[in-house]
């Protein structure tokens, strides 16, 4: 996974990775940070924060897949908790952290993890702040992509869910991450293994609908790259009531004869949205 701090790179390229390349079957979670700007032919990480003992073990070629950042501002606007301190998020208890948090996700388990990064040159501290499930029921996860227009955070699944992907909103009322909406792959994409995904901003908006990038690393048929769109304003989810237990209203003379009883039941819609 590739993220950037906003919109710009000046504050260096953060990767998530997840295996220890000098001895590939060794699974190593780590985010590294990268100066675009460097000179040389030889990337050398100005930031290395081993994450390694902080995530449940996994396989070498199963770890930390996915990253993106959000901004301070929308997570204190909608009341993130912060599990770490038990209330809500203050980015003041993180004075070395920047202006955002790093949302990072673990192929094996679906789980997204967020850190607040020590971003002083050279240091590897980190705090976990929380974690979620992205919401998959293969429990996975391929990518992160917070779409800063619509503050809507996208997650992707490959071939594994057949190119399923979830918006997931931030509620106010919990200070949590919970899936908004559900949406198939594109009808003319191959189920292929879509391992990475990006939206483009705001300005290249057209017809109401702006480009996003597939990633494929499978190559299929020499392609790595698709290109499509997503909506530019915020979708609806679909009307969904929670099952409740049956109950028993009067209905009067009308139905059941006097003192009648009418027995209700409400069913969750399981709809699906599809793309």
């Amino acid at each position: 996974g590739v993220t950037m701090i906003g919109d710009s790179s000046g504050a260096g390229i953060f990767v998530s990775t997840e295996r220890n390349n000098s001895a590939s079957s060794t699974s190593r979670n780590a985010i590294l940070r990268f100066d675009p700007t460097a000179v040389g032919t030889t990337l050398t990480a100005t930031n290395d924060w081993n994450l390694t003992a902080d995530i449940p073990a996994n396989g070498a070629n199963l770890g930390l897949e996915a990253i993106t950042w959000i901004d301070d501002s929308y997570l204190v606007a909608r009341n993130f908790i912060d599990d770490s301190k038990g209330r809500a998020y203050n980015p003041a208890d993180y004075p070395n952290h920047g202006t955002g948090l790093f949302f990072t996700g673990v192929e094996a388990t679906g789980i997204v993890y967020v850190y607040a990064l020590d971003l002083t040159p050279g240091s590897g501290s980190f705090t976990r702040i929380t974690s979620f499930s992205a919401g998959f029921v293969q429990n996975t996860v391929m990518d992160l992509q917070f779409d800063r227009d619509l503050q809507e955070l996208w997650a992707a699944c490959d071939n594994t869910c057949s190119g399923r992907m979830h918006v997931l909103r931030l509620d106010a009322s919990t200070g949590r991450f919970a899936v908004a909406l559900r949406y198939e792959r594109p009808a003319t994409m191959p189920d292929t293994n879509n391992e990475g995904f990006a939206i483009a901003p705001a300005t290249y908006c057209s017809g109401g609908f702006k480009p996003a990038f597939w990633s494929d690393d499978n190559d299929l048929n020499t392609f790595s790259l698709r290109v499509g769109t997503v909506p530019c304003t915020a979708a609806e989810p679909p009307v969904v009531v929670d099952e409740f237990p049956y109950a028993a209203l009067p209905i009067g003379l009308l139905v059941l004869g006097a003192g009648g009883w009418f027995v209700v039941q409400r069913r969750r819609r399981s709809d699906d949205l599809a793309a």
